[in-house]
């Protein structure tokens, strides 16, 4: 049938489901983890110039420390670290357990505290208006049902929070056929056509998407300055309004 069904232990005996395009998803980055920090243009090298650029840039973004943030599809956790580096408190989640080893021992090496579990970027398993923040790092293109993420992560907010995402247009159709073979095999068409962000060549769908979930005060921002190989990523900011109710 072509679909992909993956078990993600959490603690012993305990699994959680995915299926489809998300099994394959979580499965490559989960191949991946390992030397996902280390392959050139993926990160700033912890402690380098470029990696305060990046500190400089999250504590711009971010309200003053200590904010609650939760860190959705968290990765080896370097939007995270860099947070509860700046002083924030900071929960992060993610599908991979290898992704969450990787960030695990990032913070030992570090001295620093993130509290790192096992969730699902677009339904994170908290109560509403946990969150001063809701943040991620190269999720949108890969980011499955976004409007219904988006919906999710305003609940999370307390009124007045903000959501901050950090992504930007790293495909377009010509270069399908130049990714490596681990890529192809879980970024099938069937997974692509499930992920509406994922050969984006301007801001204005996410943007528009912000909007309709109800944030405020949305925009996004080029980062020339936190350019990687492969292109300049925009932070993508909106706000929960400090009027709003939880429906």
């Amino acid at each position: 049938s072509g679909t992909s069904i993956l078990a993600i232990r959490m603690v012993p005996g305990a699994v959680m489901m995915t299926s489809g395009a998300q099994a394959h998803v979580t499965a490559f980055w989960s191949a991946v983890a390992p030397g996902y920090e280390a392959r050139g243009g993926n990160v700033a090298q912890y402690g380098t110039a470029a990696y305060q650029h990046w500190m400089d840039a999250l504590a711009g973004g971010l309200s003053d420390p200590p904010a609650d943030v939760l860190e959705v599809a968290t990765g080896t956790g370097y939007l995270a670290l860099a947070a509860a580096g700046l002083g924030h408190n900071v929960t992060a989640i993610d599908l991979s357990p290898p992704m969450l080893d990787e960030l695990r021992a990032h913070a030992a090496e570090r001295g620093l505290t993130v509290e790192a579990r096992l969730g699902d970027a677009v339904a994170p398993d908290f109560p509403p208006e946990r969150f001063d923040a809701v943040t991620n790092r190269h999720l949108l293109w890969t980011l499955r049902e976004p409007d219904k993420a988006m919906v999710n992560w305003w609940s999370l907010l307390r009124p007045g929070g903000q959501v901050l995402a950090v992504d930007g247009f790293w495909f377009t159709k010509s270069e399908e056929g130049e990714v490596p073979p681990l890529f192809a095999e879980h970024y099938t068409s069937e997974t692509r056509e499930e992920l509406p962000f994922m050969f984006l060549d301007r801001p204005d769908p996410i943007v528009d998407m912000l909007r309709a979930v109800g944030f405020t005060e949305v925009t996004a921002e080029p980062r020339a300055e936190l350019a990687i190989e492969s292109g300049v990523p925009y932070f993508f900011t909106g706000r929960r309004p400090h009027n709003s109710q939880h429906s």
